[in-house]
């Protein structure tokens, strides 16, 4: 496993600057410097990991086909929603004009009548 580098003096520094007293500023560096270094991933922790889940996939052939069978099956759902929901906004859409013409027309017969009683 590789070492995890951190530059705290740098850090502490930058705590300085942004407003932290000495002491605190180490104190936090020094918690954050020990709690990252032991969960850190290293790139060499990634490419051991990367290696390990190529040889599983690759030791478990038999598993591919059933993993791009549930991926088509949750493609067709999910454009087969997309559809529905295209279906309901079209629907949505023709009674929303439907129903502004149908507030429109009588609003202008009423508009057209007063201005015909008003001259």
């Amino acid at each position: 496993m590789a070492t995890f580098v951190f530059d705290s003096r740098r850090a502490v520094k930058d705590l300085e600057e942004a407003g932290f007293p000495e002491a605190q500023a180490e104190a936090l560096v020094e918690i954050v410097g020990a709690a990252v270094g032991e969960n850190a991933a290293t790139k060499s922790d990634l490419d051991a990991m990367e290696q390990r889940l190529t040889g599983r996939f690759a030791a478990a052939p038999h598993t591919a086909p059933q993993f791009y069978a549930f991926g088509q099956r949750m493609c067709d759902r999910f454009d087969a929603f997309e559809q529905r929901i295209g279906d309901r906004l079209d629907t949505f859409e023709r009674r929303l004009t439907i129903r502004f013409i149908a507030v429109l027309l009588p609003s202008l017969g009423l508009l057209f009548a007063a201005m015909r009683f008003l001259s």
